[in-house]
């Protein structure tokens, strides 16, 4: 390979350091684990330095350029809309293992810009992965980056891009997620008298309904909603309500635009101009 690597372990290095490589990084070296030696783009200084400060094995580059000579495995991690301005700059080897974390790009989108490098993985880590917590979604299955990712929550290979673009499609669903903890809480925080036993409620609330759904979620999700809608007893009339007023279809429907959005393969700034042409 053009890395050569003193430790022995794997040299992964990032082009962009946002919110989401940040947390990937963080998962990867959580607990004093050492499974690869990082190197950084210094693109989001503050984020970079922070993590270097932080981690021993983690370091940052003098440019994008650098990240790619010193590192084996290159995680793509810019946002869609500068992607092509950024790859496009820079000289990548055959030897490269690629790991794209731009959503609305596919495989035949991004062989392209990495040119001669040809084996390319997409990848959806979540804020979560810091934690080592929630999915990590990939395609196509690839053992040495299973390997890398293992254990950062819970590791799920696709076979087909499509699978991959609709298990991407749920993920958009996190911030509207936290937006019903913030109207539950809104609400409470109106109805009781001691505001600051709110937000730990609410998020004690759903965190035990997420540990219950996690636990037995090989038994369906309809079951857990029958087991926790008593006939003619509050759950039954909420969700009863919310059904009349469309909810459930609601989420499909967003879930259905999501979805569309990412197969089209174009930014929301695309779809504007789109949409004003």
């Amino acid at each position: 390979m053009g890395a050569e690597s003193v430790s022995g372990l794997p040299k992964v290095g990032f082009i962009g350091v946002g919110t989401i490589a940040e947390a990937l990084v963080t998962g990867l070296c959580r607990d004093g684990d050492r499974r690869a030696d990082i190197l950084l783009s210094p693109r989001n200084a503050r984020i970079a330095e922070d993590l270097a400060g932080r981690f021993p094995q983690v370091r940052v580059a003098a440019d994008n350029q650098a990240v790619l000579d010193a590192s084996e495995v290159v995680v793509l991690a810019v946002t869609p809309q500068v992607a092509d301005e950024v790859l496009g700059a820079l000289s990548f080897r055959g030897d490269h293992r690629i790991v794209s974390l731009v959503a609305t790009y596919d495989l035949a989108r991004l062989r392209p810009l990495v040119e001669p490098a040809r084996a390319i993985v997409r990848a959806a880590p979540l804020p979560a992965v810091a934690e080592r917590l929630g999915p990590l979604v990939m395609h196509p299955p690839a053992p040495e980056i299973a390997a890398l990712f293992e254990g950062l929550g819970l590791l799920v290979q696709v076979e087909e891009e499509a699978d991959m673009d609709a298990f991407l499609a749920v993920t958009a669903l996190m911030g509207s997620y936290f937006g019903l903890l913030d109207q539950t809480a809104a609400w409470l925080g109106d109805h009781v008298a001691d505001g600051s036993q709110v937000q730990p409620y609410v998020s004690a609330l759903f965190h035990a309904l997420g540990v219950t759904a996690q636990a037995r979620a090989a038994g369906g999700f309809d079951r857990l909603v029958a087991e926790h809608s008593t006939p003619q007893g509050l759950n039954e009339q909420a969700f009863r309500e919310l059904k009349a007023a469309g909810w459930t279809r609601l989420v499909a429907e967003i879930l259905d635009l999501i979805h569309a959005r990412i197969q089209r393969r174009a930014t929301f700034a695309d779809r504007l101009g789109d949409h004003r042409a």
